[in-house]
C-alpha cells in the first residue's frame, strides 16, 4: 500500500479494506512506518517506537464487531499506560517506568482492534501548550517546521496532520487536545469530563480538567472513537450523561438542523487576539451564518480573568507539586531537581506553597464556573470562540529562554536558592504568557464542557482553529455540526514537509 492510497482513507475506511480484505492490516502498517520513517527526523513526533510490538499483534478475520480492526493508532505518552511499554510523561523522572497493566482507555482501544505502534511526544507531565522537551527534544509544525506543533498533545497532532495515522489519542487539561489542533489543522474534540475512565492508576487527572481522546483528520473517526472511549465510562469518576442510544457514529446520520450559536471572541483569561484570530473568526462567523445557524455574541457569566487565572495555576501548580510528594513517599527519598525540567521545579516550588484552603477555594472556583455553564446551555446550542488569541507560535515563544533555564538550573542545584523563585517576578510573566494563549481553552476545562477545534482557516500558510462547545453530554451535537462544516469547508489536506 502506497502512501497516496493509505491518506485517502481515514480510520472507518482502512478498517473496512481490511474487514473486506481489499488490503491486509501488515500493509496498512507497513504504510503507516514507512510514513513514520519519512517524516519523524524532521517532526520529532515519536517518544517511544513500538513496532516490534506492533508486528506482533494479531486479529482474526471472523471478527467482525471490532471497529478499527488493524488500523494503525498512537497513543500518547501520558495516562495511556500499556502493559509492557515505557510511559515516560516527557520527564526524566519517569525515564525507567514500564507499566504494569492495561489503563482502561488502552484496552478499549486494543479490544476495538486498533494496532498501536508507538507513543507520542508530550511536554514534561503536560503542562505546557508547546511540546519543547529535555528528554525527547522539539516536536515541529508540519505545515512549517519553524513553528510549533503545540502541545500537550504535540506528537499525536503532527501524526495525524502529517499523514503517520488517522487518528491518535491525546488527553486535554487546557487545551492540549484542541490547541495542537489548531496549530496543526486536523479535527480535535475534548469530551465531557467522565466520559472515559482513568482506572486502574488513577480517579482524575488534575481534580477533573483532564478528559482524554483523540485528534483526528475526519469527524467519523472521532465520533466512532469517543463510543470506543465510552465503554469505560461506567468506571469514570464524575457522572456524564449517556451517549446516544445508538452511539455517537450513528447520530452523525441525523440532520444537524438549525442551531442557536451564541458567540464571543474576548478570552476568559484576558488579552486582546491577533490579526490572523480576528480573520478566522470572521470568516467562521460567515460560514455559520451561510450554514443558516442562529448567531448571537453572548458568554457564560465565568468569574472575573484574575480570578480564573488564579485558580486554573493553583490547581496546576499543585498537582505538580504532588510529584514531589509522591516521589518522597513512594522512595523514602528526597525528589532531586535534575530529574525535573527547570519550569517544572519553578511550579513545584511555587506550588508546595500552596495551602490546602487555596486549592479547596480553586476547586470551588472550577465547579462554580460549571454551574455558570450549565444555565448558558440551557438558553443556546453550541457557543463558539476562537482556539486561542493567537496563531501558532514559532518554536521556543512559548518556553522561557535557554540563558533564564540555565539560570533557574543553577538556582536549584549548586547555590539552591529554589526559595528565590516564589512570587518572582519572571516567573509570574511567563506563566501569564502561557495562561493567556490558552485563555479560551481552559475555562472549558473548568467547567467540563465538550468542546472542539475546527480547522476552517489559514493564515499565513498556517492552519487556525475555531472553537465549538456545547452543554454536558451534547458531543453529538459537536460532532453534527463538525460533520456539517467538514462536508461545507473540507480540511484533510496533508501539507508537503519543507
Amino acid at each position: 500500500m502506497n502512501f497516496q492510497d493509505y491518506i485517502r482513507y481515514d480510520a472507518v475506511g482502512l478498517a473496512e479494506l481490511i474487514r473486506k480484505k481489499e488490503v491486509s492490516a501488515d500493509e496498512v502498517l507497513q504504510a503507516a512506518l514507512n510514513r513514520l520513517d519519512e517524516v519523524n527526523p524532521k517532526l520529532n513526533l515519536l517518544a517511544h517506537d513500538l513496532r516490534e510490538r506492533a508486528a506482533a499483534w494479531q486479529w482474526s478475520s471472523e471478527n467482525t464487531d471490532t471497529p478499527l480492526a488493524g488500523v494503525p493508532f498512537l497513543l500518547k505518552d501520558l495516562l495511556a499506560d500499556w502493559e509492557g511499554a515505557p510511559t515516560w510523561s516527557g520527564s526524566r523522572m519517569m525515564q525507567h517506568y514500564i507499566a504494569k497493566q492495561n489503563s482502561e482507555l488502552t484496552q478499549a482501544y486494543l479490544d476495538a482492534g486498533l494496532r498501536v505502534f508507538g507513543k507520542t511526544t508530550t511536554p514534561e507531565w503536560g503542562a505546557y501548550p508547546v511540546t519543547e522537551t529535555e528528554i525527547y527534544g522539539i516536536t515541529r509544525n508540519p505545515w512549517n517546521l519553524d513553528y510549533t506543533a503545540g502541545g500537550s498533545s504535540g506528537g499525536a497532532a503532527a501524526a495525524v496532520a502529517s499523514g503517520v495515522v488517522p487518528a491518535a489519542h491525546g488527553c486535554d487539561g487546557g487545551g492540549s487536545i484542541r490547541v495542537p489542533a489548531h496549530n496543526c489543522g486536523v479535527f480535535g474534540l475534548k469530551p465531557t469530563r467522565g466520559r472515559s475512565s482513568y482506572a486502574p492508576n488513577a480517579s482524575e487527572a488534575w481534580q477533573g480538567l483532564v478528559c482524554d481522546h483523540v485528534l483526528t483528520r475526519s469527524v467519523r473517526d472521532s465520533a466512532v472513537l469517543l463510543d470506543i472511549a465510552a465503554q469505560t465510562q461506567a468506571r469514570a469518576l464524575y457522572a456524564c450523561p449517556p451517549p446516544p442510544e445508538n452511539g455517537f457514529a450513528d447520530s452523525l446520520k441525523q440532520e444537524t438542523g438549525r442551531l442557536k450559536i451564541a458567540f464571543w471572541k474576548q478570552a476568559w483569561f484576558g488579552g486582546g487576539n491577533d490579526e490572523g484570530t480576528e480573520a478566522a473568526f470572521a470568516h467562521s462567523l460567515k460560514l455559520m451564518q451561510d450554514a443558516g445557524h442562529e448567531l448571537e455574541e453572548a458568554t457564560p457569566d465565568f468569574a472575573p480573568p484574575e480570578q480564573l487565572n488564579r485558580a486554573d495555576r493553583i490547581i496546576v501548580m499543585g498537582e505538580t507539586a504532588k510529584l514531589f510528594y509522591q516521589y518522597q513517599y513512594e522512595t523514602g527519598q528526597k525528589l532531586p531537581h535534575r530529574l525535573l525540567e527547570p519550569t517544572t521545579w519553578a511550579m513545584i516550588v511555587q506550588g508546595r506553597q500552596i495551602s490546602a484552603g487555596e486549592m479547596a477555594w480553586a476547586r470551588d472556583v472550577m465547579l462554580a464556573q460549571e454551574r455558570a455553564a450549565k444555565a448558558f446551555f440551557t438558553r443556546y446550542d453550541v457557543l463558539m470562540t476562537p482556539v486561542c488569541p493567537r496563531t501558532t507560535p514559532k518554536i521556543g515563544e512559548m518556553m522561557p529562554p535557554p540563558a533564564a533555564q540555565k539560570a533557574m538550573r543553577l538556582l536549584f542545584g549548586t547555590l539552591r536558592l529554589g526559595f528565590l523563585l516564589k512570587n518572582n517576578p519572571f516567573l509570574e510573566k511567563e506563566a501569564a504568557a502561557a495562561l493567556q494563549y490558552v485563555g479560551y481553552t481552559s475555562p472549558l476545562n473548568m467547567s467540563g464542557n465538550p468542546a472542539m477545534s475546527v480547522p476552517l482557516y489559514r493564515h499565513n500558510g498556517l492552519p487556525v482553529g475555531i472553537q465549538f462547545a456545547a452543554a454536558h453530554g451534547r458531543e453529538d451535537t459537536l460532532l453534527g455540526l463538525a460533520a456539517q462544516l467538514e462536508q461545507i469547508q473540507p480540511w484533510a489536506e496533508i501539507p508537503q514537509l519543507a
